[in-house]
């Protein structure tokens, strides 16, 4: 195979770029590399790295180009792993890439590069092509930046939010999360303080609040004086049917807490609909408050619950939405005028 070609295949799966470390793995000289610099068909985007004259410089291509200009053994790291990983609050504007200590690498201007103690396997993963650390051991690094004494309650409330994030995000499990705080601590790693405290409120098997919304709907009722409700109870009748939003702890009422950005595709309301079905076999009323109710028109909030605990109370089985429900052909006995 000719040397381009062979640089070609490599770049077609590297969003149009080759790096000179990959060469000799390529089964090509350096002298092949030396060409394609030469040629014209390839931009010098540094003197490691060669991209395809054409390839869409897109994201995606400024991100591998940090990982591989830093070297065989570089990962994507911290803030820039949490953006990649689609964690609110994050950006790419600077991308930090991060390899072992020990593995010499030249300083890099695609990239902002950190040297880790130690980087357990399983901690590694390919997430649209590029190589990075899970979103647990990110979040470990950002947790250490308020390990110092004076910033844990803030450091707790922040990092614990994001950790419910990027739970609800299925990017992390508690179960994951007590084995890291059991491995890692013992190394005295920066951190381990903040982390374990929050491991131990969310032990394996638990959900805590997975959402600012519902954080939001308890407010609303309080500030309303209405009756709280229970957060995240199992129901169902026989066989759970799994954990509900809230709960009211005198009545048989799940009242569930829906964004728009995870229940208004047609497969969501699908999901949702075979969901309410069974708690209304189950003998539970359902209420469902939706997002824009939530923050727009909260007194909707406290009357759809009302409303709701009433016919709980009276024994009618029904599912009621919110005014606020985004769903079109919403039979009227089930959305509050």
């Amino acid at each position: 195979m000719h040397w381009e070609d062979r640089f070609r295949l490599q770049a077609s799966g590297q969003e149009g770029l080759v790096a000179r470390f990959q060469v000799p793995a390529m089964g090509r000289s350096l002298d092949d590399w030396r060409n394609a610099r030469r040629s014209g068909r390839w931009a010098v985007l540094s003197h490691r790295l060669v991209a395809l004259r054409g390839s869409p410089a897109s994201e995606a291509q400024r991100v591998m180009a940090a990982v591989l200009d830093t070297g065989p053994g570089s990962i994507l790291h911290g803030r820039s792993t949490l953006a990649w990983l689609g964690l609110r609050g994050f950006d790419l504007r600077t991308i930090h890439v991060a390899r072992p200590r020990g593995l010499r690498s030249a300083p890099s201007d695609l990239a902002t590069i950190h040297r880790l103690r130690a980087i357990r396997a399983h901690d590694v993963i390919v997430t649209r092509g590029i190589v990075t650390e899970t979103a647990l051991r990110a979040i470990w690094c950002e947790a250490a930046r308020y390990s110092s004494p004076d910033r844990l309650d803030y450091g707790a409330e922040k990092i614990g939010r994001l950790l419910d994030n990027a739970h609800k995000l299925k990017l992390v499990s508690w179960a994951a999360l007590s084995e890291m705080v059991d491995d890692i601590h013992e190394r005295g790693r920066a951190g381990t303080t903040l982390m374990r405290a929050l491991a131990e409120a969310r032990p394996p098997g638990s959900s805590p609040t997975e959402s600012r919304n519902e954080d939001r709907f308890e407010k609303v009722l309080a500030d309303a004086g209405a009756e709280p409700l229970s957060r995240q109870i199992v129901v169902g009748g026989h066989e759970p049917i799994g954990r509900s939003d809230h709960r009211d702890p005198r009545l048989p009422l799940a009242v569930e807490v829906n964004s728009l950005i995870h229940h208004t595709a047609p497969s969501d309301r699908a999901d949702d609909e075979r969901r309410y079905r069974r708690l209304n076999e189950a003998d539970f009323t359902v209420g469902v408050i939706w997002e824009d109710d939530l923050w727009s028109h909260p007194h909707e909030v406290v009357r759809t619950t009302a409303v709701v605990r009433r016919l709980a109370a009276a024994g009618v089985r029904v599912v009621v939405h919110s005014p606020g429900c985004p769903w079109p052909d919403l039979l009227p006995s089930h959305r509050l005028a």
